[in-house]
């Protein structure tokens, strides 16, 4: 064993991380203290208490050693003291009087025994204290404490640097070694790893193994949400609807449904931690999503309602009511009168509150406490005029699986932002909820729940983690689920440790300021099951429960998954091989010997993409690549296909026969060192002789005879090139000598004229001299010429009336700045995506002018944009602009390298300089009928003229008894903002803003002395997330509110049942006070100006907003 100086030294292995704690300084761990009144012989105990850190464990075992040194400096650099027994374990101290990889300090460890000769897991969890004292007076010590977990990977723990030399050695009686002589006491205490993960480090650590669970990747943020999906798929009832629902012929990147079935399964069947990816896309969330957090409840409802939505008329319809849906009543009750005011909801979680209220039932009785209406706030009871009464809120009956919402985020006035209430609030294992039931409710069940899951919040508002604790099983143990790991836990670590507030013996955790710390860590949902259906809702899962589609589905793709796994594993086994073959060069319609980025190129049986093992011979290969081309092995020679410096591809030199027995990785090493792939092309013999063997050229060489030359040919009146075969032509032969072989293989007639081309890179293009040698002509090995016949006066003034290429070179060109553009439309709709064949060279108008030509529109009207940079801003217009300009492509051949977005809009752009964008929605008879209109209008126009476009464009009153006068107003994030003077220019509205037109309501007309206007605005449960149109309200004097609630939903145009669900309270400096009284007279408010009305109900629009970058949540899949 060699411990390393920075691993030992005063290290002590950390639990789970709980709490802070006050941790010594630095000096304080790294300086042994010095102790003078108790004694190491006869105060063990009192030592042991006095530094041992209280842990809340079973203790095995408590005893000390005592090791008498008697020649210090006779000890070697490594010695192990005395075995002793403690709590069933064996132990020694582990000495290097010379210090462990450091020189100035004695080193001391304590040494599990028993770690190497037990079973694999064989461990103990410990504290330790090491003292040094000498000899004659066992008060004078020094000593160290720690606590570990000792196991085979870690056997010995304790601290490098225990004591100076200089302190060890001190003369004149100072020091700890007497005569060469000290006295070693090591005092261990053993504790009962209860979860089997006390003190754990997790390194090699298996969930599955331990707990027989696995956990869920943490995708950025999203630890809130892995916490949630873990209690629901632990309630399986819950799992086992989700499996009833259809999902057969879905994807699951775009159904909830199915993505959160294949979720539950892995997490069932898988080994290692799952991931939620494949989930969050079937919301139609991007990666940016997944890095915001969000709240859970809302999540959780988010949820349930597309599930909900999902299991309509299916096996599963109803369950989510079944599992979580319980009704509350809200009442007035008359004191003196038998009379009473009520509506029934129903709820699918409560949220209670946790500021004043000490636990779990005094939340409950603080949600059913009644408020008493006397005196000025008297109620209007019906047939019985003003009456004291009671209002308050019971509940009707629970649901089986009850979803606690513990009110941890709260509003502060004072500070004026929300904040986190950290306050200790208890919550039992069980809970008896009868007493919260309304008398007329049914008691025939019994109404005791028990806890299932803690779902934790640590940190404060600004940031944080998520993690549950859930109980699987009725009689299971409990289980901590953090992100990608499950552990077992403790009742001590899933309740006193998420209560909150001051831990239990506070005293002992106060500052040196006075103060205690406030744990940051608590509970802030609690799930309970009612007791006497556990046996239901947990009921154990069968295979008969998952659906078969899903595990064939699954199954298969496991299969795959290892087989790419086993793959990687021998990646590095292997190498990969292109191979293409003269086929290849055949079917190359474009530039250079082949194109690597024209799948049709390199499309079999042309080509061949191999993944060989590194270690197989040339030999071996040339007969695997034979066979694969359907050629035999002997009649095949194989080149390297080399980047040329002027950047083309072409074949190079032959691999030598002499390397037959050579590995493949050592001709890649040897022959293409910088490129992973090495890309070879398959030459096959056009000649045999009488034996049958191939006749091939003798390798390139200085005095090589031969060369081999690839041809193509072009055609100018179908406008296409493509290879037509290969020759082996004499280096010192005339360029004009293989005429006659070049008008064979083209397919022409003996002795027409041909035009012979270089093709040397794509824009250059040479004509080659008929008289010159190839050599002369610095022809090598894997050049391309190009033919094309002679062509006619006639010919070539027929090609150019239609306006096509006559010669290779200008082909050439126009193959070089070809490009395929695919134009995408703004508003993304695929039917009018298309692509046009367009020229790097053309003008900016050029493109638009085919763009336009294309759409049938006018050019004029058309913007083109360059997607994926900043803002989508527009492309800009230049005189000398081309498309390379418009988006500037790298060097290749690639045909397809541009694309675009565009756009047609109503005006032409230098109309749009001049006007002014009007986006307008016209309200008539409600706010719920409106109709969007979009014009332009001169900049200098008024806001008459946005009205007079309103007209035109069939904007009409729809009421019956309507003003027919009409007020224009603009709001900016859903709320009003201010009324728009008709006589103002339309360079008054923000550009931010939201435009609206509505009929003024004939009450305002009728408005009296003492009646005031407030504005109302919508949200959904946070003031901040608002939505809908907001409008101007007339608070008429001494009404009562249930006539103003009537005004109220006329004005909205919120239908009957959707109304039933909106909570109206006016909002004051970000706090809102509610309004359930229907006798309240909202003209009795003392309104400031910043006083408004809130309508509290769902957003249907999906396009709430939201403060800051704060996405608004919503499920698509």
């Amino acid at each position: 064993m060699q411990p390393s100086d920075e691993d030992l030294e005063m290290k002590q292995d950390q639990a789970p991380p709980y709490e802070p704690t006050v941790l010594p300084s630095e000096t304080e761990q790294n300086e042994a203290t010095v102790e003078q009144k108790l004694s190491v012989l006869t105060d063990v105990e009192t030592i042991a208490n006095n530094e041992f850190a209280p842990v809340d464990e079973e203790v095995l075992g408590v005893d000390c050693q005592q090791w008498e040194i008697s020649d210090w400096a006779g000890l070697p650099e490594r010695v192990q003291g005395p075995v002793f027994e403690v709590g069933g374990y064996r132990w020694n101290v582990l000495l290097f009087p010379k210090g462990n990889n450091q020189k100035e300090y004695a080193s001391f460890y304590l040494e599990f025994s028993d770690a190497k000769t037990g079973p694999p897991d064989n461990h103990a969890c410990a504290q330790f204290i090491i003292c040094v004292s000498k000899p004659s007076d066992p008060t004078c010590y020094a000593l160290h404490t720690a606590q570990h977990r000792f196991h085979a990977d870690e056997s010995d723990w304790g601290f490098t640097r225990f004591i100076d030399f200089k302190q060890f050695d001190a003369v004149d009686g100072a020091g700890y070694k007497e005569n060469n002589a000290v006295r070693v006491t090591t005092i261990v205490r053993v504790f009962k790893d209860q979860t089997g993960v006390l003190w754990h480090n997790f390194i090699n650590y298996d969930s599955k193994q331990t707990t027989g669970y696995v956990g869920l990747k943490n995708q950025g943020a999203t630890c809130y949400m892995n916490s949630l999906f873990q209690s629901l798929y632990c309630t399986n009832y819950f799992r086992k609807a989700v499996y009833q629902i259809p999902t057969e012929h879905d994807e699951p990147t775009k159904s909830v449904a199915l993505a959160l079935q294949r979720l539950f399964y892995n997490l069932q069947f898988h080994t290692s931690s799952v991931g939620t990816t494949e989930l969050t896309r079937s919301f139609g969330w991007d990666s940016l999503d997944a890095f915001m957090q969000h709240d859970v409840q809302e999540f959780n409802r988010v949820l349930q309602d597309n599930l909900e939505a999902k299991m309509k008329d299916t096996p599963a319809d109803g369950a989510i009511k079944s599992l979580f849906l319980g009704k509350m009543k809200s009442y007035i009750k008359c004191i003196n009168v038998d009379y009473e005011s009520s509506r029934s909801e129903d709820y699918y979680d409560i949220q209670l509150n946790v500021k004043g209220c000490k636990n779990l039932e005094e939340s409950f009785r603080d949600y059913i406490g009644e408020e008493t209406l006397e005196g000025d706030n008297k109620y209007q009871a019906e047939g019985h005029g003003l009456q004291d009464a009671k209002k308050g809120v019971i509940f009707e009956s629970f649901p089986p699986v009850l979803h606690l919402q513990l009110k941890r985020f709260e509003y502060d006035i004072m500070r004026d932002t929300m904040v986190k209430i950290n306050d200790r609030h208890e919550f039992p294992l069980s809970i008896d909820l009868e007493p919260y039931l309304d008398e007329s409710a049914d008691k025939s069940i019994s109404h005791e729940y028990v806890l299932h899951g803690v779902l934790v919040h640590s940190g404060d508002l600004s940031g944080g983690h998520y993690f549950a604790f859930v109980k699987p099983t009725a009689d299971g143990n409990w289980l901590k689920f953090d992100d990608d790991r499950v552990v077992p836990s403790t009742i001590k670590e899933v309740l006193e440790e998420n209560y909150g507030g001051e831990p239990a013996g506070a005293l002992n955790n106060i500052k040196s300021n006075g103060r205690t710390f406030k744990r940051f860590t608590n509970a802030y949902m609690l799930v309970y099951i009612r007791k006497s259906m556990l046996d239901t809702i947990l009921a154990e899962m069968t295979d008969e429960d998952i659906p078969r589609h899903l595990i064939d589905r699954l199954e298969e793709e496991h299969k795959l998954q290892e087989r790419r796994r086993r793959e990687k594993e021998q990646q590095h086994l292997y190498m990969s091989v292109l191979a293409v073959s003269d086929k290849s060069f055949e079917n190359n319609h474009a530039l250079d010997f082949v194109n690597l980025n024209d799948d049709k190129t390199l499309d079999e049986p042309n080509c061949r993409k191999l993944r060989v093992r590194k270690d197989q011979t040339y030999g071996d290969f040339k007969k695997d690549i034979a066979e694969a081309f359907n050629l035999y092995a002997n009649q095949i020679r194989c080149w390297l296909l080399v980047n040329r410096q002027n950047r083309t591809i072409r074949p190079d030199t032959p691999i030598a026969e002499a390397d037959i027995d050579s590995t493949m990785e050592d001709i890649r090493y040897r022959q293409s060192p910088n490129l992973a792939c090495l890309r070879i092309y398959v030459e096959s013999a056009i000649m045999v002789n009488a034996a049958g063997q191939p006749v091939f050229p003798p390798p390139p060489s200085k005095v090589a005879p031969k060369i081999l030359v690839f041809v193509k040919l072009f055609d100018p009146f179908t406008q296409d090139i493509h290879g037509i075969g290969k020759i082996y032509a004499s280096k010192l032969a005339k360029v004009g000598s293989v005429i006659d072989e070049l008008n064979e293989i083209a397919g022409f007639e003996p002795g027409t004229d041909l035009v012979l081309y270089e093709e040397i890179k794509p824009e250059m293009i040479d004509l080659m001299d008929t008289e010159k040698s190839f050599s002369a002509s610095e022809i090598q090995d894997g050049d391309i010429i190009c033919i094309q016949k002679v062509l006619t006066e006639d010919e070539i003034l027929e090609l150019q009336s239609k306006q096509l290429y006559v010669t290779v070179p200008d082909f050439m060109h126009y193959l070089f700045h070809l490009r395929v553009v695919q134009f995408y439309p703004v508003e993304n709709n695929p039917d009018m995506e298309f692509q046009l064949l367009l020229l790097s060279t053309m003008t900016y108008d050029e493109v638009k002018e085919l763009v336009a030509q294309k759409l049938g529109a006018d050019r004029d009207k058309i913007v083109i944009h360059i997607p994926g940079t900043k803002d989508d801003l527009k492309s800009r217009r230049s005189p000398t602009g081309t498309l390379t300009d418009i988006e500037k492509n790298s060097y290749g051949t690639d045909t397809v390298l541009c694309k675009l977005t565009y756009e047609v809009l109503d005006i032409t752009l230098k109309e749009l300089e001049n006007n002014r964008l009007i986006k307008i929605t016209w309200f008539s008879p409600s706010l719920s009928d409106g109709t969007c209109e979009e014009f332009m209008l001169p900049k200098q126009s008024k806001m008459t003229d946005v009205l007079r476009q309103l007209e035109q464009r069939g904007a009409k009153y729809q009421s019956e008894k309507g003003t027919r006068q009409v007020r224009l107003f603009e709001a900016i994030n859903n709320k009003y903002r201010r009324e728009i003077d008709l006589n103002d220019p339309i360079s008054t509205i923000s550009d931010n803003a939201q435009l609206y037109a509505e009929e003024l309501p004939e009450e305002e007309l009728n408005m009296g002395p003492d009646d005031i206007f407030t504005n109302v605005f919508h949200y959904q449960r946070d003031i901040n997330r608002t939505h809908s149109v907001p409008f101007k309200f007339l608070v008429i004097k001494d009404e009562p509110f249930e006539q103003t609630k009537k005004r109220l939903q006329k004005r909205t145009g919120i239908n009957d049942k959707d109304w039933m669900k909106v909570k109206v309270g006016i909002v004051a400096n970000y706090s809102v006070a509610p309004i359930d009284d229907d006798d309240y007279k909202l003209s009795d408010h003392q309104f400031s100006v910043n006083d408004v009305l809130g309508l509290d109900h769902q957003d249907k629009t999906g396009k709430a907003y939201r403060l800051g970058n704060e996405r608004g949540l919503t499920i698509r899949g």
